[in-house]
């Protein structure tokens, strides 16, 4: 799904920048930078979908590219194996590798390894799987980028600026320092994460995760 990139930092620093005498707006922009990275990272409020992942054989992890130069992974959330025309069945997560290896030709969970864009199939598929992976992983914008998400403005904005001032309130000895208000925005900033963290887990329409009943199918015409 393409992603709409309509805003830019300096967008958010204009708006700001009047609460800040004597910032330098190259420390500003740095702690915006850290803020949003922070935000999307605790939250995981931006979420896309890769698909057609090539899956190895054996325990050689599986590094995803969302091939957008503007984002980094943070985290895979979800990942499912199979192809358009059979569907998709998703894996269950595991906390770690498993103690014990086993190999088969249908890997039912995955892991992660060390880094937040790669997971390993298990059990550890004896031959490459013919089906390809689709995984729901969470973003945080590239440390680079100047780029941002229309969401940022439509949604997450309050959040953000809230994250952002706390940040710099609480630098020492300057003209906008303001120890007692950076507790206070950092309070809703936290805040916000959690409400934007619980409202991705239910899927962003408020409605609770839902699955058939174990043992439910859908059934094939003639049955």
């Amino acid at each position: 799904m393409a992603v709409e990139y309509t805003e830019v930092f300096d967008t958010i620093l204009q708006d700001t920048i009047t609460e800040l005498p004597g910032a330098l707006r190259a420390v500003a922009k740095r702690e915006l930078r850290l803020t949003l990275r922070e935000f999307f990272e605790k939250s995981h409020a931006w979420i896309t979908t890769v698909e057609n992942i090539a899956l190895p054989s054996g325990s050689t992890p599986v590094q995803i590219d969302d091939a957008d130069a503007n984002t980094e992974i943070i985290a895979i959330l979800k990942v499912s194996i199979g192809n358009d025309t059979d569907g998709y069945n998703e894996l269950a997560p595991m906390p770690e590798q498993p103690n014990r290896v086993e190999t088969g030709d249908k890997p039912w969970a995955w892991y992660m390894s060390s880094n937040p864009d790669e997971f390993v199939q298990y059990p550890f598929p004896t031959n490459a799987p013919t089906d390809v992976g689709r995984a729901v992983v969470a973003l945080i914008p590239a440390f680079d980028t100047e780029q941002l998400p229309r969401q940022i403005t439509l949604k997450y904005y309050e959040a953000i600026v809230n994250g952002f001032l706390a940040r710099m309130y609480a630098h020492p000895n300057k003209p906008y320092s303001a120890p007692a208000a950076a507790g206070g925005k950092r309070q809703a900033f936290v805040t916000a994460m959690g409400y934007y963290a619980a409202q991705r887990k239910q899927g962003y329409n408020g409605a609770p995760n839902w699955r058939f009943p174990h043992g439910w199918r859908i059934a094939k015409a003639g049955q």
